[in-house]
């Protein structure tokens, strides 16, 4: 595979996992605001995916073929942020030797990400609301102001209203930038979304041309009962820790970050993992999310989902005969998830009628999922 194809598949991967990270509930607000100009206001905790849908906002757009920019107005010194945010003319300051863009040009024509506008210093927001109000910049040391056309675009985890309320941000600033609102749910409230998120967090960790590394059924357990304070964020850094641990082999619960498998030291006197597996269906979750990815994954082949999930052939029949789930494939290829009580047949496939995810995972009309990886990082 050549290095343009490779760069390819990896944008196609990020394009996808764009969407596929942003919750469910908040893909129609994403395409609703696609077909509109407005500046929109997205809010929710820390690595809760505003960035994600930020970006898939922008792949939905008029503007896909423009730059998307992202920036941290927290991350950006005070004494620095006007500069950085509108440039600068030549002589400016002592070592201003030639003129420099911003940040906000660098977007022209595109989508500018402010991430945690709650954080722009506030000698700089009137300039900031030049920019939403009247679509001009003016660089540091200029007489004249710069036209701009960017789709404005800010996240915050911080309540505006209260910063409005504390004199720290400008109510002119807020209205503006709150024209479309939305709110993200934080991942502890998507847990039903969980099999899907794995995988696109691991097919991007492994990347294209690389196998998607294997999960077993204890580690998904951990993974499934614990809140993510940290959201998508910590998600992806605890799947990063457990591929570099499990190396060649599958991703098991001592994989997994202290924090995580926890809980499940604490309860000495916990039920064996069997009873706990077949006690009552809310114990056996993580299971069934495990069981019901690799079976997805596999195109429902029992023989290579146990091989993944580190079981037998034998053992995962067994499981499926108490009720978790089992994936059929179709004769054209579409697959759905299903509960089995009875005996398993020979053939490792049989034919079904629905295809899984494809209600609360729509494509767009040009068949992609979102965007790219961020120009610079977020704290969305």
């Amino acid at each position: 595979m050549t290095q343009r194809s490779l760069a390819g598949d990896q944008r196609e991967i990020s394009a996808s996992a764009a969407t596929v990270l942003c919750p469910a509930a908040s893909l129609d607000f994403a395409r609703l605001a696609a077909a509109s100009a407005y500046p929109i206001l997205l809010s929710g905790e820390t690595g809760s995916g505003k960035t994600h849908l930020a970006r898939a906002i922008h792949e939905m757009s008029v503007r896909r073929s423009w730059p998307f920019v992202a920036v941290n107005c927290g991350a950006i010194p005070e004494q620095l942020f006007e500069r950085e945010m509108f440039g600068h003319v030549r002589g400016a300051f002592t070592d201003a030797r030639e003129s420099q863009p911003g940040v906000v040009e660098g977007a022209h024509r595109g989508t500018l990400l402010l991430d945690e506008i709650g954080e722009t210093p506030p000698a700089t927001q009137a300039k900031l609301l030049s920019v939403y109000e009247d679509g001009v910049i003016r660089r540091l040391g200029a007489t004249v102001t710069v036209a701009v056309d960017v789709r404005m675009v800010a996240a915050t985890n911080a309540s505006l209203e209260q910063l409005v309320a504390r004199r720290l941000f400008r109510a002119d600033l807020f209205h503006r930038c709150a024209v479309l609102e939305h709110h993200l749910a934080p991942l502890r409230e998507r847990r039903e979304e969980l099999p899907l998120i794995i995988e696109t967090l691991l097919r991007r960790i492994a990347g294209p041309a690389a196998p998607l590394p294997a999960i077993t059924a204890d580690a998904y357990a951990l993974i499934a009962e614990y809140d993510w304070p940290g959201n998508l964020r910590e998600l992806d850094n605890a799947l990063r820790r457990a591929v570099v641990h499990a190396g060649s082999g599958a991703m098991d619960a001592g994989h997994l970050p202290d924090r995580v498998r926890r809980p499940v030291r604490l309860a000495a006197s916990a039920p064996t993992s069997k009873m706990r597996r077949y006690a009552a269906p809310a114990d056996r979750g993580g299971e069934l999310l495990a069981i019901q990815t690799a079976l997805l994954q596999e195109r429902g082949n029992r023989t290579h989902a146990a091989r993944r999930l580190g079981m037998s052939r034998s053992t995962l029949w067994a499981k499926l005969r108490h009720g978790l789930p089992e994936v059929r494939v179709s004769g054209n290829g579409a697959t759905a998830v299903t509960t089995a009580h009875t005996t398993d047949t020979a053939n490792d496939r049989s034919p079904v009628v629905q295809t899984p995810f494809k209600q609360s995972r729509p494509s767009d009309d040009r068949g992609a999922f979102g965007a790219a990886d961020d120009v610079t990082s977020s704290n969305s």
